[in-house]
């Protein structure tokens, strides 16, 4: 088999324990497919796995990147959808920083030639989050809406779902000027300084003292916050975690406004009984792009040999929308 490079963690740490590594092109086994990565997604899950501070406990050697798209190069006995040569885009389990990656055939979702593969990945785990939040979790439609950092891959999606589902108000949060500029740009009424103490105020004002109906949360570091401007009958969504966060919570000052706390974690929709919705959400979300409906951003793109710049980059709050690894960017095509 000829060689290829891959990204691989062998021990747990900063950027630079991402390590550029010789390996054999994977042969397809039944029911997969091999995929000539064109684009892999860096999620701040990557950068949690790489820490050790994953929800989930994290294997070594890691091997990250679970978000692909690219073209089809080979595939494995009984598979008959996806051919060689189609354009995909598809969850993988690991491996995907890499010119080469295997993923399930009933995983890949063809990819129109009019979606450049960059902005196909944001349509995965950050795309199909936001499509979930704001179709599955609770439905937007007359309620004012709260997202934390807005203008994140999330973020910037769910500020358009939301509008597109019947938001009234949206309003989120970002910690630097261009990043809360850029959000507002993309859709949302107001946007509040999240370094800042007691922004439940400005958002209690832009709402003539109602507070938000529906709340997504990801970091732990505006919980408390949005408590304080929640609506009677309002809902927030606990959907991500930060680093070493750790709340805790009276659940009794939820009764008496008729308040809800719901949590989402992705991976949990694999189950037999949601896992239908994943390529459902994948779909419609290249639909809404296709038609113009839908915008993605993608912020920085980086080679193989600069992932662990990818990572600073998202560690540092440097980026706006999608961040993207493109494999043959230094390579011959």
């Amino acid at each position: 088999m000829k060689p290829m490079q891959q990204v691989i963690v062998d021990r747990f740490g900063g950027p630079e324990v991402l390590t550029l590594v010789d390996v054999e092109i994977p042969k397809p086994g039944p029911g997969q497919i091999l995929v000539r990565v064109e684009a892999a997604g860096v999620l701040y899950g990557d950068v949690m796995r790489r820490t050790d501070r994953y929800l989930l406990p994290t294997p070594l050697p890691y091997r990250p990147g679970t978000e692909i798209a690219g073209v089809v190069a080979d595939v494995g006995n009984g598979v008959t959808s996806p051919a060689i040569g189609e354009r995909v885009v598809c969850f993988v389990g690991s491996s995907g920083y890499a010119h080469y990656a295997i993923a399930e055939a009933t995983s890949a979702i063809a990819l129109p030639d009019s979606i450049e593969f960059g902005e196909a990945t944001a349509l995965l785990a950050q795309g199909v989050t936001a499509y979930l939040l704001t179709h599955d979790v609770a439905n937007p439609q007359g309620k004012s809406v709260f997202i934390e950092s807005a203008a994140g891959g999330v973020g910037m999606q769910v500020i358009q779902l939301a509008r597109a589902r019947g938001a009234t108000f949206i309003a989120g949060s970002a910690s630097s000027a261009s990043k809360r500029e850029f959000a507002l740009a993309g859709g949302a009424d107001l946007m509040i300084d999240s370094r800042e103490d007691g922004w439940a105020e400005q958002i209690l004002e832009g709402t003539a003292g109602r507070g938000i109906d529906l709340a997504y949360e990801s970091s732990g570091a505006s919980f408390r916050e949005i408590l304080k401007c929640l609506s009677p009958f309002g809902m927030l969504v606990k959907f991500g975690r930060g680093v070493d966060e750790k709340q805790s919570l009276d659940p009794t000052i939820l009764v008496e406004k008729n308040q809800a706390l719901r949590g989402f974690y992705l991976p949990g929709y694999r189950d037999a009984d949601h896992i239908r919705l994943l390529g459902g959400a994948t779909k419609a979300l290249i639909d809404l792009v296709v038609s113009g409906a839908l915008k993605v951003h993608v912020d920085h793109r980086y080679a193989l040999s600069e992932a662990a710049e990818a990572h600073r980059g998202i560690e540092n709050r440097r980026t706006i929308g999608k961040v993207v690894i493109e494999p043959w960017a230094e390579c011959p095509k």
